[in-house]
């Protein structure tokens, strides 16, 4: 603040008129933006056949058993700006698609849609970078009967909000970097050490993104779920709820619970800026970078406050953000949870660490890093969670003789509490679909599956792998595997640190090393036997069915190799710790050919994933317009729906019995309402295009009862029943009171530490 005082003074009336230009500069910009783009109206008579096959008549242009583009618009002007496009159409048999064609200067961002049979009307946005006086639309059919009846291209402000926001950051960045140089401003970092340091930090993230560099998205196994998640939590926060339970947008409208049974915290700076105008495809990007930058920055301070080391904090973090399985997560499995996850893992290594080494008295807050490491594992990857758990409850009964006395035991159920007390909003709801079955949650596997899942020993040490594959059953070896591989360098640092304990004068120099070493050296080793085809898994399905189905819902044995990473880098550093305290200076060698192992299969993982990958545009939901994928398969499907039957979706209009006089019906966010009457003397029924989550709440006369009908809303009326229905999804009292918790939860730990701070400084300065 006292910068910023001096920053604003006369002899620096420049800098206050550079900004006062600036701003001007944003301000015109926006308001000539906010009013960029027309809009276009193609009519019936503007879509011409494109093929003899093709029909025209005053209502569009149709064709029967065809297959390709079968009409066209005719050329139309476009204006620079973002749109929003709407088709009108009818089918009947085989989906068909839409496209945008600008053959002069084909530069625009649109989503590449399906005319879907189950709707008459599709909507995807478009990004017009300049000024199009060619502009086309195209229409293709795949069999059956495909009606292109017209479109309509309507303006939008998003050019307006992101083009605002984007040069307002870049004229942030250069203000900033203009002081600095005029010394105006201090640099962030004093120490040149320091300087080195954050240079070598940005390096390792640049690597780690390479494949971001790229006008399209790197195609990842699950990309589209995690997109589809984005979405609707997009569409939710516009709804307005906060937090997010169920995303509204998704299968037609009729309301899915991503956000209730995973995790969505750190997606909504993704979800927001969505809502600001970005595209799907910019904030996935965005979010990855920020992830692994995140992933970076959290390993090592992790690593720094266990080593007191920089050069070694740094070398751990180059081993663990530019590890093959964590890049396997992000570019080929695009495994959102499992990768953000990863930032937390390293903060659970050092929450146990600081607890079992801290001294009897004092440290009262070396609880709070376990509890901020297994809260954010909660928030990103419940899978996670669960292996880390267990890990974490094996090591506190190996160490039993010091997890039940103070300051040890006291510390953990601190951690322990704090966690469940931070995350009790997202868990109240979860457990409350899991334990009622409101879902029919897929992925129930046991350890008999886990077995073919299982990685080669050879495969998970292998250095390089290559930009693609999926995880083939045991009996296809490699050919098609994707790369499930800790790497030869992790190996390599284990092999360092077993050199190092046979000296027992290193053992000696650096004992907390030595034990930290050999903890995460079992634990890692514990980890890659139950990732590969050594673990007995048949054995445990048919002894032990408890534990067959505990490991079961991991759904895969090699989701190991996540803690394997962490832990092995970490020992991989306890070697590093250990030689630099022998009278041959091993450590900088030791730690270049550790880099090195890790950064050349790191480049070439890196150019293997651009090389190979699909090239895939997402701006919306439109792109994603396979109803399966939106809801990954079904994954948490309403458990009353036929099983196996993902159909449900297709409806999109409700069924009333005959007996049922309607009118004024209206769908609205997840809710619909309607006013009826039942003239017969026996109850009659009315279906809604809701799936029939617990949530939801029934406005109306006494009488009318709310049930499900494979797997939808559905609303009993009794006889003589007349009167206005109303169904709208508002979820329980419980879980505000659950949020509430947490945040008097949050609120007061961030008040305890801060008093805990402020005290240790007095009595640092006594």
């Amino acid at each position: 603040m006292q910068h910023l005082k001096r920053l604003f003074t006369r002899r620096n009336w420049w800098v206050v008129l550079l900004l006062v230009v600036e701003l001007a500069v944003l301000v015109f910009r926006f308001a000539v933006d906010f009013r960029a783009g027309k809009a276009v109206t193609l009519t019936p008579d503007q879509i011409v056949p494109y093929v003899d096959q093709a029909l025209n008549d005053s209502r569009g242009t149709q064709v029967q058993d065809y297959t390709g583009v079968f009409a066209t618009t005719r050329w139309f002007d476009l204006e620079p700006g973002s749109y929003r496009v709407s088709i009108t159409y009818v089918t009947n048999g085989g989906d068909g698609s839409a496209s945008f064609v600008d053959e002069i200067m084909p530069a625009a961002e649109y989503d590449p849609v399906t005319l879907s049979s189950s709707r008459t009307r599709t909507v995807f946005s478009l990004w017009m970078p300049y000024e199009c006086e060619n502009a086309q639309l195209k229409f293709s059919a795949n069999g059956g009967v495909m009606f292109v009846t017209g479109a309509e291209i309507t303006p939008t402000h998003s050019w307006a909000y992101v083009r605002f926001l984007t040069l307002a950051v870049f004229f942030l960045l250069a203000d900033w970097i203009l002081l600095m140089a005029l010394r105006r401003l201090p640099f962030p970092i004093r120490s040149v050490r320091m300087r080195y340091s954050a240079l070598v930090i940005v390096g390792i993230v640049l690597l780690a993104c390479l494949p971001l560099g790229f006008d399209y998205l790197v195609y990842g196994h699950d990309m589209s779920i995690h997109l589809t998640r984005i979405e609707g939590l997009k569409a939710g926060l516009l709804s307005g709820q906060f937090p997010v339970r169920m995303d509204p947008e998704i299968a037609n409208g009729k309301g899915y619970p991503f956000s209730l049974m995973y995790s969505d915290l750190l997606l909504y700076p993704a979800a927001i800026l969505r809502i600001i105008g970005f595209s799907l495809q910019q904030v996935y990007q965005l979010y990855v970078l920020a992830v692994t930058l995140a992933t970076a920055l959290v390993t090592r301070y992790c690593l720094k406050k266990i080593f007191a080391s920089e050069g070694i904090a740094l070398t751990g973090t180059a081993l663990y953000v530019l590890s093959a399985y964590r890049l396997t997560n992000v570019f080929i499995r695009a495994a959102v949870g499992e990768y953000s996850a990863m930032i937390f893992l390293p903060v659970v290594v050092y929450g146990f660490w600081r607890i079992y080494t801290q001294p009897k008295q004092g440290s009262h807050l070396a609880w709070l890093p376990l509890a901020v490491g297994f809260s954010g594992l909660l928030q990103t990857h419940l899978l996670t969670t669960e292996m880390a758990g267990i890990f974490a409850v094996i090591f506190c009964l190996v160490m039993a003789k010091r997890t039940f006395r103070k300051p040890v035991l006291p510390a953990l159920l601190r951690a322990a509490g704090a966690a469940l007390v931070w995350n009790l909003w997202f868990l109240v709801p979860m457990l409350q679909y899991m334990v009622s079955e409101a879902c029919r949650i897929s992925g129930k596997y046991d350890a008999s599956t886990l077995r073919d899942s299982a990685a080669f020993l050879g495969q998970i040490f292998l250095m390089f792998g290559q930009g693609g594959g999926y995880s083939e059953s045991l009996t296809m070896g490699l050919s098609a595997e994707m790369p499930l591989t800790v790497g030869t360098v992790l190996g390599f640092g284990v092999l360092l640190f077993v050199l190092c304990l046979a000296d027992p004068a290193l053992r000696r120099a650096e004992p907390g090393a030595t034990r930290l070493g050999g903890w995460t050296l079992g634990f890692g080793a514990l980890a890659i036997w139950m990732a590969s085809t050594l673990f007995p898994w048949y054995t445990i399905y048919l002894n032990v069915e408890w534990l067959s189905k505990l490991l079961g819902k991991l759904q895969f044995a090699w989701r190991f190799l996540g803690l394997a990473t962490i832990l092995l880098a970490v020992c991989a550093c306890c070697a590093l710790a250990v030689l630099r305290r022998g009278k041959t200076s091993w450590l900088r060698p030791a730690a270049v050919l550790l880099v090195l192992l890790t950064v050349i299969p790191a480049g070439f993982l890196t150019y293997e994933v651009s090389r190979n990958s699909e090239v895939v545009n997402y701006q919306s939901l439109a792109a994603i317009d396979n109803l399966a994928e939106q809801v990954g398969g079904g994954e948490y499907m309403p458990y009353g729906m036929a099983d196996g039957s993902l159909n449900a979706w297709e409806v999109t209009e409700p069924t009333f019995d005959d007996a049922l006089t309607v009118s004024d019906y209206t769908f609205g966010t997840l809710e619909a309402s309607f006013a009826c009457t039942n003239a017969s003397d026996q109850e009659a029924t009315a279906v809604l295009p809701l799936f029939s989550y617990p949530g939801y709440r029934l406005t109306a006369d006494d009488g009318a009862t709310l049930g499900e009908q494979d797997g939808l809303i559905a609303v009993t009326l009794p006889a003589g029943y007349s009167g206005t229905v109303q169904v709208k999804f508002v979820g329980f009292w419980f879980w505000r009171l659950a949020d509430l918790i947490s945040l008097a939860g949050i609120v007061g730990t961030a008040v305890f530490c801060r008093r805990r701070g402020r005290r240790s400084v007095r009595a640092a300065q006594a």
